[in-house]
């Protein structure tokens, strides 16, 4: 009995360290996502002026960067406590809506974009930036308050 006692609580500490470093990888891999697709819409700016083939190479490294970030915030939402609402999860949430919108803004822009609509492919690439600057800084409360979170782990 001891034994089996002792190997669930040695599972359980595993299980709760485990849970506790998926949660920061999973923050700090949407972060780099949502970074590098910020920097490739600084490339998009200038690359869809002509709307050749490196803007839309650029949107794709968009959207797969921005898909990305979802997954890595989808896991985040589990790995650092989703079922309840804490600070942690609510701003993990914002972060999802965030890239929701970016990704949203960008496949409008694969649209506007392709069909040679200048004016709306600038305005979808700037709310895209937008979201990407938003999701950038609730990531930061994000970090603040999961690591604030997970200390009392």
């Amino acid at each position: 009995m001891k034994f089996s006692s002792l190997l669930l609580a040695t599972f359980a500490t595993a299980a709760y360290a485990q849970n506790k470093a998926k949660c920061i990888s999973d923050v700090s891999g949407a972060a780099g996502d949502i970074t590098n697709a910020g920097l490739t819409i600084n490339s998009a700016i200038e690359d869809c002026k002509d709307f050749g083939k490196k803007c839309a190479d650029d949107i794709d490294s968009i959207v797969d960067s921005l898909d990305s970030a979802a997954n890595h915030v989808s896991d985040a939402v589990v790995d650092c406590g989703g079922g309840e609402e804490t600070p942690c999860t609510v701003d993990v949430l914002k972060v999802v809506d965030d890239v929701s919108d970016a990704t949203a803004a960008i496949t409008n822009a694969v649209l506007h974009c392709g069909d040679g609509e200048k004016e709306d492919c600038a305005k979808d690439i700037l709310l895209a930036t937008k979201a990407l600057s938003q999701a950038g800084l609730d990531i930061f409360k994000a970090t603040d308050d999961c690591g604030s979170e997970l200390s009392k782990w």
